[in-house]
């Protein structure tokens, strides 16, 4: 059997997380915290402030930490609270619009009403005036296009018309290039002097 020879000189290089965000890497900190204290672990004012710091950016979300325990449990938490309030926003302006519509489909200009009725109606939750495109491809055998494309390319031939004859260009003579050049130099003389 052989024994491999290991290289003691080798650098070590430092584990660099590859997570995207930091909603991220806080989670993936509070999976250890919670393998470690099971049953909770109490937050200290210092890890509160930590934990705000790393959230209004004042303080950068290093290895180091995301290593303390209550700052990855506060963070959470306030992470957590933002999601929650973000949604409910999100279904408060859904509500409001949604409502806005349905009063001011009774409006009367027609042209304001139709307006409101087709704005409900592309609402996801009703449906009714969502635009659907269904693609259907067929695929045929390679000899079927190659006749197809025969008989397309047959039929483009037949309706182009014979070729036109050339039109006839009179024979008047060309001067010499250096004839003109002359004019064109004699004239320029004249008009310096």
């Amino acid at each position: 059997m052989e024994v491999p020879e290991i290289e003691v000189d080798v650098p070590f290089v430092p584990y660099v997380p590859t997570f995207e965000d930091l909603q991220a890497r806080v989670t993936a900190a509070l999976r250890s915290v919670e393998d470690v204290y099971p049953d909770g672990l109490p937050v200290s004012d210092d890890n509160i402030q930590t934990a705000r710091a790393v959230l209004a950016g004042a303080v950068s979300p290093t290895p180091e930490v995301l290593a303390e325990p209550g700052v990855v449990v506060h963070l959470k938490a306030i992470l957590d609270e933002y999601d929650k309030e973000v949604v409910q926003s999100a279904q408060q302006i859904r509500a409001y619009v949604t409502n806005k519509l349905i009063l001011d489909s009774t409006h009367p200009d027609p042209r304001v009403r139709l307006k409101c009725y087709e704005m409900l109606g592309k609402i996801s939750d009703v449906g009714l005036f969502t635009d659907k495109t269904e693609v259907t491809m067929r695929h045929r055998p390679t000899a079927e296009l190659e006749q197809l494309l025969r008989e397309r390319l047959a039929k483009t031939l037949e309706a182009v018309p014979e070729a036109l004859p050339a039109p006839e260009v009179p024979n008047v003579p060309v001067p010499e290039l250096s004839q003109f050049l002359g004019e064109v130099s004699e004239r320029s003389e004249q008009s310096g002097s």
